[in-house]
């Protein structure tokens, strides 16, 4: 990998992470409640979007997409599936080639699970599979599974790093407790 790609990957790295933090600090230990796509929506409208800027790789919103294509790494029945939240190279771009076929990758996938109190997400290990066979198949992109836990105290927001097939399991763990507030208590109203 080029010196100006490492470079590249390391500011996607810094601007998810930053987003992140900023996401966990307003709503963990708040009394939003929301269900996966509102939180991934929260997150990419407020928090992932203030992150563009005009020399890194994310420099425009219609970089960032939800709820769409990417191609599948082969064995699967289908040439691509969608994925929560995808950050492409430039704005307006697609998985999706002139014969309908997905051939354009991503530079990043944010894949999203949420842990509410007595509903976890069961899913959870096909899609770190996924992500550890897509970043095996394609070297360039990044992803990261990111985890909200509702479901214990404190809350937490957890996100593992993908690229070149190896995985950092909690690249990034966040509680509450880490920006000074104070959970609510269930009687009180879990998220």
């Amino acid at each position: 990998m080029s010196v100006a790609s490492l470079q590249h990957l390391k500011q996607l790295d810094d601007l998810i992470a930053a987003s992140l933090k900023a996401f966990a600090a307003d709503t963990l230990g708040s009394r939003w409640c929301g269900k996966e796509h509102d939180w991934v929506n929260t997150y990419a409208h407020s928090y992932l979007l203030k992150e563009c800027a005009p020399t890194g790789p994310l420099y425009d919103a219609g970089q960032v997409t939800i709820e769409v294509g990417v191609p599948q790494p082969p064995g699967y029945t289908t040439l691509a599936t969608r994925r929560d939240l995808v950050i492409w190279a430039h704005p307006g771009v697609s998985c999706w080639g002139e014969d309908w076929r997905p051939i354009h990758h991503p530079l990043a996938i944010l894949e999203w699970k949420v842990h509410r109190l007595g509903r976890r997400n069961r899913k959870q290990p096909q899609e770190r599979e996924w992500l550890r066979r897509y970043t095996q198949w394609q070297a360039a992109p990044v992803a990261y599974a990111v985890e909200i836990n509702l479901d214990c105290t404190p809350s937490s927001l957890t996100c593992s790093r993908f690229h070149a097939g190896s995985e950092i399991l909690e690249w990034l763990r966040l509680t509450v407790n880490d920006f000074g507030v104070l959970p609510c208590s269930p009687s009180e109203g879990e998220l």
